[in-house]
């Protein structure tokens, strides 16, 4: 049986914290069925930081905003049916994602900023390509808010990290689950009310395909 480990790490001025967790899964298809909300598809096509995202990216994208503006739906169709075809995810922080989802109100769609997305994209190439490992500190010791400085944004800014297959809406639902993550960060910084913006980025890690980094970074101004 294959198996499949994915790490992540979130840090973020406004929770001021740092933490990873990981979790094993088999490694197989995630087979579901939801109609296409095309709404969310028309207000992203309009958007200049979704026309030269990849598919995969743009469908992170997606599956983000869906969650967002359908989280009762997400919970009852996407997250049930994925915890029922993979057991060993089952557990109190998958609980947690679905009591809160199961109560949660519709947020704002989340919007691609193509400055995010260099952000995002240059963290990601930086790790992929230095096969150093999952980090928010890149290859030559900047960290988190040095590089975020450096790009102009002094506040209000947010990163999660994933490693894994480039298998979107998974990545998604392992970033929502945060096994392991106590403060929930990932969690938060996808549902958060006050984020308005977001930039993706995927890059293949050296030595590791079919393994990618997938950077995401969030805005709330």
């Amino acid at each position: 049986m294959k198996r499949l480990c994915l790490l992540f790490i979130v840090i973020a001025f406004q929770f001021s914290a740092k933490s990873q967790g990981s979790a094993r899964f088999t490694d197989k298809e995630f087979i579901f069925s939801s109609p296409r909300d095309k709404s969310i598809d028309s207000i992203l096509q309009e958007q200049e930081g979704y026309k030269n995202l990849t598919a995969e990216e743009k469908e992170v994208i997606y599956w983000i905003n869906y969650v967002r503006k359908h989280p009762k739906k997400f919970n009852t169709e996407i997250l049930a049916l994925f915890l029922k075809q993979f057991q060993e995810v089952k557990g109190s922080y998958a609980q947690s994602l679905s009591s809160e989802l199961s109560s949660a109100p519709s947020l704002p769609i989340l919007l691609p900023l193509q400055k995010l997305n260099t952000v995002a994209s240059k963290h990601a190439r930086d790790l992929g390509s230095s096969g150093s490992g999952i980090s928010h500190y890149s290859s030559s010791g900047a960290s988190f808010q040095q590089r975020m400085k450096e790009a102009g944004l002094t506040s209000c800014v947010a990163e999660n990290v994933y490693e894994g297959k480039q298998e979107p809406l998974q990545s998604v639902i392992f970033l929502l689950i945060d096994n392991g993550v106590k403060n929930l960060g990932h969690r938060k910084n996808l549902l958060a009310a006050s984020n308005k913006y977001i930039g993706i980025s995927f890059y293949p890690i050296k030595n590791k395909r079919p393994y990618y980094f997938l950077v995401q970074n969030f805005l709330c101004e």
